[in-house]
């Protein structure tokens, strides 16, 4: 059967043709092509594929997978394995697509994409994302659906208008239709397909050009009838094989239709040949495939559905039997499977687990299916852990625990209940610190639990009540959870043990032991090569270190950490790398860095479905944000800061947080409520922002409120610290800072700059800086002026510019004026180090994992990096940066 020619689709595919000329010229993109069964998206991709052949762009072609064929999108793609993780396979296709467009343009074609999985379309709305910016154009078919979740503009494909069924009949019949048979055309309702099949029937006789059809929905009926008829002109043993075949699904191999059939492959030869010539299935590479999926519809709802039912499990045991993963028949399980169908449910659990590693979010759906499928009493405790897991693994972590909530009164065995309890309570850290502790603390309750669970239960509740606040509570857990796992060998769990037990010494100001402690359980923990563990000790330890200010050394830990976790492809781990990376870089002062961290961050959270970090990073462009000064950065930071919660110590932390913002703003003082005043208990906190070297800035916020003896009691608090640590000099230094602010007091100030002096802090630094020039002006108004014109000197080298303009104001009224810059510089001028050091490897033909594994980068910090570059450069794409000339200020060395 002849296909009819491509009519009635001109203006979609000239606007198709346009993005097409558009990215041979570099101009990448997305188009979802939205139609109904049968409209014609796949001739027009396939048209549009040939054009892009034509004029010498490569093309990539794939189909949306149903949810148990997850990930494999694109053929003909080299370097790429989807027996990988789904973010392993979503970073090879990136590397892989990047890598052909380096060269020529390239057009991705994805068709039926209404099929796609929720890993397969989380997958490509990620590749769409962080290939924005190359000449990559993605043509995408799915049928009509109300959700938007592409980021890409739709082209809908309507019903042919009357011209185009007019012109298509005159294709097909050779001659202009009469009257009745227009009205007889109206009934296919403008399908493409449906038209084509109404005509080739009456062109071969078997429709009278009178009957009449009208647009009520004959038209699928009457094609229906047609391609069951064309099925009954088949022989006995091809209708058999095609029937049996539309029960297998879309494709079929002919091993699984032999068995279904009860007879061997060579006896087949005939009947798919016949059907074949029939086109009634196709080849697809070593399967075979209907034409369609209506064609496959239409034959099988041809079948008494009893018998459709029996013939289903018929299907599912000769896949298996052929050797299919679980994985190919968990649709046809689920479309056959009963209330305490225990096969059923046995499938789905091994099809779960076979999907798992690819996409747990698709594995939790078929757990939690088999989860509703068991009956009252039976031992769900296998099927909830599974569904649970799967859910934590996915991001899904809100659905996670709503799921453990429903089946939480099930007869779960303690130590079942107690595990899915911990396993929530450690992925909610640090997201939901409370909700993560009241659930240990219902774990701890339960009876008949080993040593070792109650040991890591101990350990989560500690980090859960230290993040709250409750520093005592957590040193109390953390003691449990040592004496609980002191028999025990398992070195993971050691490890977990004693870097808790490190971090709430830390926090308890016993610094030395903190770290001592760390290092040993980085050994423990590395005592298990490859070991995945949940915990990272050598992240703790880096989080120490920054917060006592030894940003280098926190540095080189992270660094070294960042390396491992991307070799030994530990993903979770990068990312907890990543966020410990944006607080080091927001300390030092490196404010463009920090920002394009914080935003890689969320853009992972994004793209992971997951709030984990996305609080952290609002935290740190937060603080960027204070030190610019920037619109398009402040709204956002008051939202952070009137959300963060819940639990006192993130209420202190949101009102710490909303006071630097009303200070900034010059808005009006008012008394910062107490909760703030536990961040400086006098010991250093490991996981806010603030610390003891920032209780200069409290002492500054509760004198401008007329708090004076809140002032002074955090005075004493840090002072009562520094009798602690006599011979650390940074302890010391804030107390001397914080002191000189409270008494106003410039030779204390002028003395808290000598001990600053070689500190890495840089923003910390020239706020002393700042402070000291502020007092010693009103007695030394020369020294005073050379310290704040120090002080701006610094803010500006770091691009603080809110900062910046608050020290221009103090020297004017001494009337001192000094020029503020004209504007942001565009070009290549205006770029910062990190953008153009990016920007010079990305025009020399990089990837973006190749600038990322180079400057020891995430490739989503380096998409942010370029992204700011492209801005101010005013261009949109790799190819335009490829294309500016060196005298334009692109320069091949550092």
């Amino acid at each position: 059967m002849t296909r009819p020619p491509l009519r009635g689709r001109e203006t979609e595919l000239t606007e198709l043709r346009r993005r097409l000329n558009l990215l041979a010229g570099g101009r990448g993109g997305a188009v979802v092509v939205e139609g109904t069964a049968g409209s014609g998206k796949t001739r027009l991709l396939a048209e549009v594929s040939e054009q892009a052949r034509t004029q010498g762009l490569r093309v990539f072609t794939g189909a949306g997978q149903q949810a148990w064929q997850v990930l494999e999108l694109l053929d003909g793609l080299p370097g790429t394995s989807t027996s990988a993780g789904p973010d392993d396979v979503v970073r090879e296709l990136q590397e892989g697509l990047e890598r052909a467009a380096l060269d020529t343009p390239v057009l991705v074609v994805l068709d039926d994409f209404q099929w796609a999985d929720a890993a397969a379309a989380t997958a490509v709305r990620t590749l769409l994302r962080r290939l924005a910016a190359d000449p990559v154009l993605w043509l995408i078919a799915r049928r009509p659906s109300a959700s938007r979740d592409l980021d890409a503009d739709v082209l809908s494909l309507g019903d042919l208008d009357e011209a185009a069924v007019e012109q298509v009949a005159r294709d097909v019949l050779g001659t202009t239709p009469h009257p009745h048979l227009s009205e007889l055309l109206a009934g296919a309702q403008g399908n493409p397909l449906l038209l084509g099949e109404l005509l080739h029937d009456i062109k071969d006789g078997q429709l009278r050009a009178g009957e009449a059809v009208t647009r009520s929905g004959l038209a699928p009926q009457r094609f229906r009838e047609s391609i069951r008829r064309q099925v009954r002109q088949l022989s006995e043993p091809a209708r058999a094989a095609v029937e049996l075949a539309a029960i297998l699904g879309r494709t079929f191999t002919a091993g699984q239709l032999a068995r279904m059939l009860d007879r061997s492959p060579a006896t087949l030869l005939s009947p798919l040949r016949e059907a074949l010539d029939a086109q009634l299935i196709l080849e697809q590479s070593d399967r075979f495939a209907f034409r369609h999926d209506l064609v496959r519809e239409a034959i099988e709802t041809g079948l008494p559905e009893p018998l459709r039912r029996d013939l289903r499990r018929q299907a599912i045991e000769a896949s298996l039997a052929e050797g299919a993963p679980a994985a190919d028949v968990a649709a046809l399980v689920l479309q056959t499977a009963t209330h305490g169908d225990t096969r059923s449910i046995a499938l789905l659990q091994l099809a779960a687990a076979e999907i798992a590693p690819r996409s747990p979010l698709v594995a939790a759906r078929l757990s939690t299916r088999a989860l509703d499928l068991a009956r009252p009493g039976a031992a769900k405790g296998a099927l909830l852990t599974d569904a649970v897991t799967q859910l934590v693994l996915a991001g899904e972590v809100d659905e996670a625990s709503a799921l453990f909530e429903r089946y939480a009164a099930a007869a779960l065995e303690p130590p079942t209940a107690a595990r899915l309890r911990c396993l929530l309570a450690e992925v909610l850290l640090p997201a939901d610190a409370t909700r993560s502790a009241t659930l240990c603390h219902e774990a701890l309750a339960l009876p008949d639990l080993p040593e070792h669970l109650r040991a890591r239960l101990c350990a989560a509740l500690a980090n859960a009540l230290i993040i709250s606040g409750d520093a005592a509570g957590g040193r109390r857990h953390a003691q449990a959870a040592q004496a609980l796992a002191a028999k025990n060998t398992d070195p993971l769990l050691m490890s977990a043990v004693v870097i808790t037990d490190a971090v709430s010494g830390f926090q308890q100001c016993d610094w030395e032991t903190g770290l001592h402690k760390a290092d040993q359980a980085i050994r423990l923990r590395d005592q298990v090569p490859g070991a995945r563990a949940l915990w990272l000790p050598d992240g703790y330890k880096a989080m120490m270190l920054d917060a006592m200010g030894r940003l280098s050394e926190a540095w080189q830990l992270t660094e070294a950490g960042l390396r491992l976790a991307r070799a030994d492809g530990q993903h979770a781990n990068e990312w907890t790398w990543a966020m410990i990376r944006a607080r080091i870089l927001l300390r030092s002062g490196r404010l463009n860095e920090a920002q394009a961290e914080a935003e890689g961050i969320q853009a992972m959270s994004e793209e992971l479905g997951t709030a984990l970090f996305r609080g952290f990073a609002s935290s740190v462009l937060a603080h960027v944000a204070l030190h610019r000064g920037d619109p398009n950065l402040l709204p956002a930071a008051r939202s952070h800061a009137a959300t963060m919660g819940p639990g006192k110590a993130w209420k202190g932390r949101g009102q710490w947080l909303r006071a630097l913002l009303d200070e900034a703003s010059g808005t009006p003082a008012v008394s910062p409520d107490p909760a703030m005043d536990d961040l400086f208990s006098g010991c250093v906190d490991i996981v806010a922002l603030s610390g003891h070297a920032e209780t200069a800035t409290l002492v500054r916020l509760l004198l401008r409120a007329d708090q004076p003896e809140r002032a002074e009691a955090a005075v004493e608090r840090l002072t009562a610290e520094a009798s602690r640590h006599p011979q650390d000099r940074l302890v010391a230094a804030a107390e001397m800072h914080a002191r000189g602010m409270l008494l106003a007091d410039p030779d204390r100030l002028s003395k808290a700059v000598e001990m600053y002096d070689a500190d890495e802090r840089l923003l910390l630094k020239a706020r002393v800086y700042e402070d000291a020039g502020v007092a010693m002006a009103r007695t030394d108004r020369s020294a005073g002026v050379a310290l704040l014109d120090s002080a701006l000197n610094q803010w500006s080298s770091l691009g603080a510019d809110h900062d910046a303009g608050r020290v221009r104001s103090l020297l004017r009224q001494h009337g001192v004026r000094r020029r503020a810059p004209e504007g942001p510089q565009t070009g290549w001028a205006g770029l910062t180090e990190s953008e153009t050091r990016v920007a010079r490897l990305v025009a020399l033909g990089r990837t973006n994992r190749q600038v990322a594994d180079e400057l020891h980068l995430s490739p989503h910090t380096v998409s942010t990096h370029l992204r700011h570059a492209f801005v101010k450069l005013n261009i949109r794409t790799r190819t335009e940066l490829a294309r500016l000339s060196p005298d334009t200020g692109l320069s091949l060395g550092r």
